[in-house]
């Protein structure tokens, strides 16, 4: 499984796996809930009760996905829920008397429990004896080498019909330039890509979405810089306006937020304006301490990031060495925002980088722009931007187009040449 300290290698392999598995909800173009696994549900008034009809289908080693090994995989994933099986028969409506299906019940009002389930993390996946994951979707593993590549074959028996492409080989851990160059040498016919790849028919055949992913810097739990007015003037140091012109050639957007603004529209409230002064008013107060910033080495425009925030920071009086090596204290992030419903993205963001759990259940934008400053305030992150997520496909690829948060479905997708 990828590094649980790595957000970006969770999103990765999630990504990968949601061809393997299926969720018991789906979110539509328009953030609809719509059924997957379940085919339909129902809540009682208090939002804390909910029970979910499920579609009679079938593990990839042939035992049934019944609501028992349903509610024992959800019940792992969620401890504080209580999930319980209810078999009594076929052809029940939920509320009703018979039915497969499982019951929800929380703690708190959870009106947007349907939406929580269609998060990638809540994929119905179980494992066998080595470890490898097994699901009901549209494509069963047959090699997985956990870190480097999945194999996967279509499922000739899939819920939802299948595949017209007979297999997938998925490789991890290579930087956009050598997926970039798999891609022009016809090795590979999808790849990831940076927002601005391709000009002519290469940029054609790229995928772009909406701005799903967030840029930042993220404070390790043994950063030597603990003093809130330091991580602050960091902050204020950098210039991020240079920095999206020129090394993201234009891509994405400047931010201060964990949330993009069409997500909120709320997101110029948070400044990106460059502030030496009160940087090194901080400072003068805080201590000038001496940072270093590590990054994802296999993102080619990383470095270059890193090192005009170090540059930028250097002009605050802030000494910052940027290394991959030894103790770091700050990290140069990416991670994608894994669901459109704003309060469940900021609730996944900060839970995967370690920022505590924001107070929010609903979407208004009183709450969500509360829960974001308290979030902020403790300055363990420093959002930059938010940009797009690219895919780009090989000339022999139809059908095919990455969805609006980044996924890739190609469970549709056919090769030209028949392979």
């Amino acid at each position: 499984m990828p590094d649980a300290a790595d957000p970006t290698a969770f999103w990765d392999m999630a990504r990968a796996l949601s061809l393997v598995g299926d969720t018991l909800v789906r979110v539509d173009a328009e953030d609809r809930p719509q059924p997957a696994l379940a085919v339909e549900w129902q809540r009682d008034a208090s939002s804390r009760h909910w029970q979910f009809l499920l579609r009679p289908v079938k593990f990839h080693d042939g035992s049934w996905a019944s609501p028992a090994a349903i509610a024992q995989i959800l019940g792992a994933l969620h401890p504080t829920w209580t999930v319980r099986a209810t078999t009594m028969g076929a052809g029940a409506r939920p509320g009703q008397s018979g039915g497969d299906s499982i019951t929800i019940d929380t703690d708190v009002a959870w009106p947007s429990l349907p939406a929580e389930l269609a998060l990638p993390r809540n994929l119905m996946l179980k494992r066998d004896s080595n470890g490898i994951p097994i699901g009901t979707g549209p494509f069963r593993v047959t090699d997985f080498q956990p870190g480097r590549s999945l194999k996967l074959t279509a499922s000739d028996e899939s819920w939802a019909g299948r595949p017209y492409i007979d297999g997938v080989e998925i490789e991890f851990g290579k930087s956009l330039r050598e997926q970039g160059l798999g891609l022009e040498l016809g090795r590979v016919d999808l790849a990831e890509a940076a927002p601005d790849a391709g000009n002519g028919s290469a940029r054609e055949r790229t995928s772009m979405s909406l701005r799903v992913e967030l840029m930042a810097l993220v404070f390790t739990p043994n950063s030597r810089v603990r003093d809130v007015r330091a991580r602050e003037a960091l902050a204020l140091a950098i210039d991020r306006r240079p920095i999206q012109l020129v090394l993201l050639k234009g891509a994405g957007e400047p931010a201060a937020s964990i949330l993009p603004n069409w997500m909120t529209g709320y997101s110029g409230a948070f400044s990106t304006q460059q502030n030496i002064a009160r940087a090194k008013t901080l400072l003068a107060e805080a201590g000038t301490p001496a940072i270093t910033m590590s990054y994802d080495a296999r993102d080619p425009q990383a470095q270059l990031i890193a090192e005009r925030l170090a540059l930028n920071a250097r002009e605050a009086g802030i000494s910052v060495q940027v290394s991959l090596s030894g103790p770091e204290d700050v990290r140069l992030v990416r991670i994608a925002l894994p669901s459109p419903d704003p309060a469940l993205a900021l609730r996944e963001v900060a839970r995967e980088l370690s920022l505590g759990e924001p107070s929010v259940r609903g979407n208004s934008v009183e709450e969500l722009f509360a829960a974001e400053r308290s979030l902020l305030d403790a300055h363990n992150a420093i959002p930059l931007f938010h940009v797009p997520v690219a895919s780009a496909a090989g000339p022999r690829v139809r059908g095919w187009l990455a969805g609006r948060l980044g996924l890739w479905d190609i469970a549709d997708v056919w090769l030209e040449d028949g392979r």
